[in-house]
This record gives C-alpha cells, sequence and structure tokens, in this order.
C-alpha cells in the first residue's frame, strides 16, 4: 500500500457549516502560457450552421446513409440551420486544446516518472478521492516573491520559522499551502518567470512531517522554467532542472499547483481544503477548482 492510499484511511469529517473561498487560478489562453494552446468559441448565433453541417457530413453514418444527407444538404433541400431554433441561435461550446496543467490542477507521483520507488507511480485517476479533503495549514511566504531581482528558493528553515510564528506543529494528512502571492503577477509573464519555487529541502522536511500533499500559489512547483534552464547553461549541472519534481521519484506526494486567492483565508489553520481531481485516465496530473471551507465563525 502506498502512503497515499495509508493515508485515505484519515478521513477529515467535512463542516457541518462553513463558508466556501474559492483557491483556483482560470484556464484561458495568454501570450505567455504554454499549457493553453487554443481556445476556439462556438457562438450561439453560428451554432445552427455547425450542427447542420455536421449531421449532414457525419462520417461514422452509414455510406449510403451519409451521401443522401449530404446531396440533400447541398441541393438546398432538408437540412438542420438557424431556422430550427428559437431566435435562430442554437447552443453555445468551448473548444479548448490544453495541458493537464493548465489553470489550478493536481499533480499525481506518475508526473514526476514512472516508478516511485521500485513501485508503479500512481496515475491521477488512481488517487484516492479521501486524499484530495484535509485540514489546511497556510504557510505565508510573501516574502519570498522577489521585486525585480531573481526568483527564490524556498527552504526547510523558511517554513520552519512560518511554522513557529503561527505556533503550529504539523500532522500526518494535513494539505499545506504555500502562499508567496505569485497569483497577483497573473496572467503578466513574470508569472510564469519570477515567482519563487519549492527547494529538494523544504519539501523532505514536510515529508518527514507526514504531509503528502503540497498546494502553491506559482506557476510551477519548482523554481521557474527559465531560471532552472539558465542555472543549468551556466554551471552544467542537471540537479537544477525540476529537482522537487524528481524528488517524487523517491518520495511519493501530491502537488496542487496555480492555486490563487490564498491571501483570503482569514487564518492559518482551522479551515478544510478540497481539491477533486477531474477524471483523466491514466494522466499525470489532471484540472481541479480547489475550495477552502471556513467555519461560520470566521465569516
Amino acid at each position: 500500500m502506498t502512503t497515499v492510499e495509508r493515508q485515505a484511511a484519515d478521513r477529515v469529517a467535512l463542516p457541518a457549516t462553513g463558508r466556501l473561498i474559492d483557491l483556483s487560478m482560470p484556464i484561458e489562453p495568454t501570450p505567455f502560457d504554454p499549457a493553453v494552446m487554443r481556445k476556439e468559441l462556438w457562438r450561439h448565433e453560428h451554432g445552427g450552421r455547425r450542427i447542420g453541417r455536421k449531421a449532414a457530413f457525419n462520417r461514422r453514418l452509414p455510406l449510403r446513409l451519409r451521401l443522401a444527407r449530404a446531396v440533400r444538404y447541398v441541393a438546398g433541400g432538408r437540412r438542420i440551420g438557424p431556422g430550427c431554433f428559437p431566435d435562430g441561435l442554437f447552443l453555445g461550446n468551448e473548444v479548448l486544446t490544453l495541458s493537464v496543467h493548465a489553470g489550478s490542477h493536481v499533480d499525481a507521483p506518475f508526473h514526476y516518472g514512472p516508478l516511485t520507488g521500485d513501485r508503479p507511480a500512481l496515475r491521477v485517476d488512481q488517487i484516492p478521492l479521501e486524499r484530495c479533503v484535509g485540514a489546511g495549514v497556510l504557510l505565508r511566504l510573501t516574502h519570498k516573491l522577489a521585486g525585480e531581482g531573481p526568483a527564490q528558493g524556498i527552504t526547510a528553515a523558511d517554513v520552519r520559522e512560518e511554522l513557529a510564528r503561527i505556533g503550529h506543529t504539523l500532522s500526518p494528512g494535513e494539505v499545506v499551502l504555500v502562499h508567496t502571492g505569485a497569483d497577483r503577477l497573473w496572467p503578466g509573464p513574470r508569472y510564469f518567470t519570477a515567482h519563487p519555487g519549492m527547494t529538494v529541502e523544504a519539501t523532505e522536511y514536510l515529508l518527514d512531517q507526514g504531509i503528502s500533499v503540497i498546494g502553491v500559489d506559482t506557476a510551477g512547483f519548482d523554481l521557474p522554467a527559465p531560471v532552472m534552464i539558465e542555472r543549468y547553461y551556466r554551471s552544467g549541472d542537471a540537479a537544477h532542472l525540476w529537482p522537487c519534481h524528481l524528488l517524487g521519484r523517491r518520495r511519493e506526494f501530491l502537488q496542487i499547483e496555480r492555486l490563487g486567492g490564498l491571501d483570503r483565508l482569514p487564518r492559518p489553520t482551522g479551515f478544510t481544503v478540497m481539491f477533486l481531481p477531474i477524471h483523466v485516465s491514466g494522466a499525470g496530473a489532471a484540472w481541479t477548482r480547489p475550495v477552502a471551507i471556513v467555519p461560520e465563525e470566521d465569516t
């Protein structure tokens, strides 16, 4: 049994009442985000013609029926079109071409590599949903967000100092959320190039305390990709390249990346986090709509 599967037994009871705080970031195309390649809008006024063409030239139909419908469509016979719908408006639709790492998402162990230790790594659809609900712990590390300077690594000392400041001792099964304020940089280019990143020592410190889910409000868990790549080219040391992700090949844990709105949480503990990943079969990650459930007295 894996770490994630073992901890699924420690179920967290949801509060009977409380306020939901949205902790998600949007999925939308920007010039700087490689995870969202294309967004095609099907407008209501164009929908009738679209569905008419699809119905007339449906390649899944038997050949004889397909030819009959196509000939009727071209000849101006019976066809589906705007006139079939009230006000000439059919259904709207949006077609997106994107990575499973777009917007707020959960990284499963399979994203890091095919194995965790000597076991097959869990894919995102294999994560027990019970593991996606837990008591939240907020670490405010906004001082790590550089102004115009280089991106900074979050160290184990940073984590220990913040835990001491809030007076909290970590317990296995808690969901640690790292608040850097990097979501304020969205959707500009610095959201992808200037955010802080977790270090291996900080990640291992949390894992040593029994934490198996770590969420960040940054575009990635490690330092920005351009920063890691530049450090590799300068030094020739491949250890600069995605070190925390590769740690997941030795030690099993989940990452929640691209969180937002962590500054809206009223206190560092005493709330519940829920982040259910979309069921994408066999994938190493999936989109999620993470929320914090805050007790009524904090509203």
